[in-house]
């Protein structure tokens, strides 16, 4: 047993620091990159590896040998892991020795182990024992079973041509890590300005540290089929953020396959149970618009602000998703304060945005079927009308969106309207400061 434990342990100091990359995707994987370089010697042998992740998927590792060959035959992942519980369970029916409170104790074969109590025969009295476990202070075994490990581990069967040093490359995927983006913006109504500071936000619960990694970041929706990772861990999160200095990292963006790659300008360290910020992009100023929205049906006017995500227009980038959190500056104090928050899909570069902030408190919708007529057994005519009120001291431009079926046609119509779609209208109107405006249309549907 101890020759054993002195072979691994050899094995595993021969490992030299890894040098990683990482490409995190938006559905909480990884993919990890290492170069390594292991110690063997002649022939067949175990290789230990316990520098990995604890949510590593076993069956995605790749072992690239980049010199002389070596010969992997099999690979096993062992989690089993120990633990006082795990420890016991196998020395049922063995000796061990109890210290509980007071110094007393006892020593016998442990008969069970159980969340609450630990139970032996002891030697000298063959008296079954019952023993709290929250009155023991101390347990003693002759040594630790076999077949457990510290770490979550990789053991290959391999066979080396020659003893000596042979780096690999080692890939592999794993869970735990995820990237987001948070988009902080101030809005300058008056200006028709957006001001859009822009972080990703790296959490890593994947059980291990990542030092010295070159970062990368897929922004789309990659397939991947979600299974159940053994491992992970709920530990206290650390906080960190970079890029704060004047010669801070950047994101160089490209496209890749049918999704978009970010590469950081230099390597970072991510450690386990970290959240780390980096800057997306430097804070961009975009040209963008109040909207406000009414779906018919509904009393609420939604805020929305919209902009072009244009290089024109002041941006022009790739926009992963994420959230997008908007400030306003109060003219009295010349304080920031929070008017709400969005979530933003994917977006590519001359899209459309809109971003929703609420519902506004003094714009308020109404929809009202007038009345209905039967005009044939396929063909309905529905007189309807929305009335929009504006109670505050400014004049508001809302747009009513209303959804219809079937084959349809509109008449008269107090406003004129655009179609979206085939299922969507809009209607647009400048209501006046404390004006009750009423919009109506007749609209016909052939089923």
């Amino acid at each position: 047993m101890k020759l054993r434990i002195i072979i691994v342990l050899m094995l595993l100091l021969t490992l030299l620091s890894a040098k990683d990359q990482v490409t995190i995707y938006n559905e909480n994987f990884s993919l990890v990159r290492s170069s390594i370089e292991l110690t063997l010697t002649k022939g067949i042998q175990n290789y230990f590896l316990d520098d990995i992740p604890s949510t590593i998927e076993a069956n995605s590792v790749i072992i690239n040998p980049l010199k002389s060959k070596i010969e992997i035959f099999s690979q096993n992942y062992e989690y089993d892991l120990a633990n006082t519980s795990k420890i016991l369970n196998k020395y049922i029916g063995k000796d061990l020795e109890i210290i509980a409170e007071e110094d007393v104790k006892f020593i016998g074969k442990l008969q069970f182990n159980d969340s609450s109590t630990i139970g032996i025969i002891e030697n000298n009295t063959d008296k079954l024992i019952l023993i709290q476990r929250d009155e023991i202070t101390n347990i003693s075994l002759a040594e630790l079973p076999e077949n457990f490990f510290l770490k979550p581990t990789l053991n290959w069967r391999l066979n080396a041509p020659k003893a000596g040093k042979f780096p690999i490359d080692f890939s592999y995927i794993c869970t735990g890590m995820k990237w987001d983006v948070t988009y902080n913006s101030v809005w300058n109504e008056a200006l028709g300005k957006l001001e859009i500071n822009s972080w990703v936000t790296i959490v890593n619960k994947t059980g291990k540290a990542f030092k010295d990694t070159k970062l990368k970041l897929i922004a789309g929706e990659v397939a991947k089929i979600q299974m159940h990772v053994r491992g992970g861990r709920s530990n206290e999160v650390m906080y960190s953020v970079d890029g704060m200095s004047a010669k801070s990292p950047e994101f160089v963006e490209k496209a890749f396959h049918d999704f978009h790659m970010y590469t950081l300008s230099e390597n970072v360290n991510i450690n386990n149970n970290q959240t780390k910020q980096l800057r997306l992009f430097p804070i961009k100023i975009v040209n963008a618009e109040s909207r406000y929205e009414y779906n018919t049906g509904s009393t609420d006017v939604q805020s929305k602000i919209k902009f072009i995500n244009s290089k024109k227009e002041g941006l022009g980038i790739p926009l992963p998703k994420g959230v997008v959190k908007i400030y306003k500056k109060d003219t009295n104090d010349n304080e920031l304060e929070f008017i709400g928050e969005d979530a933003l899909d994917h977006t590519a570069k001359d899209e459309e945005v809109f971003i929703s902030t609420g519902n506004a408190f003094d714009l308020v919708g109404e929809t009202i079927t007038v009345d209905r007529l039967k005009i044939s057994k396929k063909i309905t005519e529905r007189n309807m009308k929305v009335i929009l009120k504006n109670r505050s001291d400014k004049a508001k431009t809302v747009t009513v969106i209303h959804g219809l079926y079937g084959n349809w046609s509109i008449m008269k119509n107090s406003l004129p309207f655009i179609k979206k779609n085939a299922s969507n209208i809009e209607f647009e109107k400048k209501v006046k400061p404390n004006e009750v405006f009423e919009l109506t249309w007749t609209e016909r549907i052939e089923s």
